[in-house]
């Protein structure tokens, strides 16, 4: 069997004769999944579409207590986002969907730029080395989303907190993350009982306004779309910034390359994207029918795991994919999802990915790793995978 764990170990040593490997038994395999259950992953561009786009997969279904074929009731009215299925999916993102387009992201910008500065000079000031994950990868995404969400400065340390043991595959016990999911969900019925006696300019007064006028939303469901929208924009793009800067240290002509021409940076990120996504498998689906993926049968009742990094390999839809090409302009990966569960924040995670990196080319020309590459220690206990620690010096 193909453990997952191959697949981001591939990732992480950036090994594309691995991917290959996983590969070359097809574009669908039998797979062991981390709980242990055999199921199938998808490696190939074309199938991990099909998957993420037909309703045959459910997302929610994977979340119940047990998995039958078809669900015994209707799903996800206590889940997030990424818990969820059309119509009640469809339903609740169209409510926030608003908050993240490219022109609302666009006017954040300024205050992004701002958040990366004030980072970097606190690490400027600290001096050499530092741990760029605590300088920078961390709080920036974590001030962004609580900024956008409207939670206070004070309480940032524990939401990042919260937000890692939700999404633990391991290091966790039931228990501490049933503590923590009972913990953000009180600190977001509050806050959404203070915004509604008293609105602030931020997105969960926004939202207020169109479970009062627009669309049918439960004052629980907008809790759940507050909590999505923290785990969501926090734990992915810390991972994937952290992972972006260890390629290009480990590769310095790369991050030589983006200091003398700054205007590759947004294709390096699309790139960096590409090759060590934060999250190389996604969540997992269950087939709700019999059905045929890449010539492939798998029954009902099976799990089906998408690997993104597999899929971003595909030949049949990169050229040289094993080259990573900082300027590469036809990119079309799969990192941020595909269909109806196509990352809501992604024009975030970008702007965030593009700001950062352009700073850090500029204001750090000449960084490096501060230890040997092989003593940077990974993230292995959640979703989301990247250096839990990432020291660098200049």
């Amino acid at each position: 069997m193909i453990e997952p764990t191959d697949l981001d170990e591939a990732g992480d040593r950036s090994t594309p004769p691995l991917i290959n490997d996983i590969r070359a038994p097809g574009p669908v395999a039998r797979a062991r999944m981390l709980s242990g259950d055999v199921g199938y992953a998808v490696t190939r561009a074309a199938e991990a579409q099909h998957v993420l786009c037909d309703p045959a997969f459910s997302s929610a279904a994977t979340f119940l207590p047990r998995t039958p074929a078809e669900p015994q009731e209707p799903v996800g009215s206590s889940r997030v986002l990424f818990e969820m299925d059309p119509p009640e999916h469809t339903r609740l993102r169209r409510a926030v969907a608003q908050a993240f387009n490219r022109r609302r992201v666009e006017a954040m910008r300024p205050g992004i730029a701002e958040v990366v500065d004030g980072l970097l000079d606190e690490m400027a000031a600290d001096g050499a080395p530092a741990d760029l994950v605590r300088a920078l990868c961390a709080p920036l995404p974590l001030t962004d989303i609580c900024e956008l969400l409207g939670v206070p400065r004070e309480d940032r340390d524990s939401f990042r907190g919260w937000a890692e043991a939700i999404m633990a595959l391991r290091g966790h016990s039931p228990q501490e993350i049933d503590r923590a999911r009972a913990a953000i969900q009180r600190y977001f019925v509050e806050l959404v009982a203070a915004r509604r006696a008293e609105p602030a300019d931020d997105l969960v007064s926004e939202l207020l306004t169109v479970r009062d006028r627009e669309e049918p939303i439960t004052g629980p469901e907008l809790v759940r779309l507050a909590i999505t929208l923290l785990i969501a924009g926090h734990g992915p793009t810390m991972n994937q910034l952290a992972r972006s800067v260890y390629a290009l240290l480990t590769r310095p002509e790369m991050y030589a390359a983006l200091h003398r021409d700054p205007d590759l940076v947004a294709t390096a990120v699309e790139e960096l994207l590409r090759t060590v996504p934060s999250v190389p498998v996604g969540t997992p689906r269950l087939a709700l029918r019999d059905v045929e993926v890449g010539g492939v049968p798998i029954p009902a009742g099976s799990t089906v795991a998408v690997s993104a990094l597999a899929a971003n390999h595909d030949p049949a839809l990169f050229t040289d994919p094993e080259v990573t090409d900082l300027g590469r302009t036809d990119n079309k990966h799969l990192t941020f999802g595909h269909g109806p569960h196509f990352c809501i924040g992604a024009q975030l995670a970008r702007t965030e990915m593009r700001t950062a990196l352009a700073a850090l080319v500029r204001r750090f020309p000449d960084l490096r790793l501060a230890v040997p590459p092989e003593a940077v220690q990974w993230r292995t206990d959640s979703l989301f995978h990247g250096p839990l620690e990432l020291p660098v010096t200049w």
